[in-house]
């Protein structure tokens, strides 16, 4: 199974933007199937990239593509909000901005996301028997023999 295009910025922007729309239309709002829904993702989406150079084979991707990429883009607001609650929650000194709380909370977001990379790679050293022990450290004496 071969690999697609990576998304760029652009278009998971855009794709945010189609999701807003769809679901906050306040006529179609909540009265649609799940099928139709992404449809109109799907729609929205190549509509905001349309008339972009370079996009026609992006917008080739298909509705559970689509459906993948935002799931990602879900988890990522999840995990970027529980850390912006726990930076909330904090005792800080002096009176932060807001901008000093977003700060604080993509600071503490990219080091959770570095450790868990870390943790995800030994793992899968582990999994694949390339994991190896440290060597025993060696006494060095210069001036008694060991």
């Amino acid at each position: 199974m071969g690999t697609g295009l990576g998304w760029t910025e652009e278009e998971r922007v855009a794709l945010s933007k189609a999701y807003l729309s769809t679901s906050l239309d306040p006529v179609k709002g909540a009265d649609q199937s799940v099928l139709t829904f992404w449809a109109s993702v799907v729609a929205g989406w190549k509509g905001l990239l349309a008339r972009r150079p370079g996009v026609r084979r992006r917008t080739e991707r298909g509705v559970r593509g689509v459906q993948k990429q935002w799931d990602k883009i879900r988890m990522g607001v999840n995990e970027f909000g529980s850390n912006y609650i726990a930076v909330m929650r904090m005792e800080l000194t002096g009176n932060p901005s807001d901008e000093h709380m977003i700060s604080a909370a993509m600071a503490r977001f990219s080091v959770a996301n570095v450790y868990e990379a870390i943790h995800k790679d030994r793992t899968a050293d582990k999994a694949k028997g390339r994991a190896t022990k440290r060597k025993a450290k060696q006494v060095h004496c210069p001036w008694v023999p060991c």
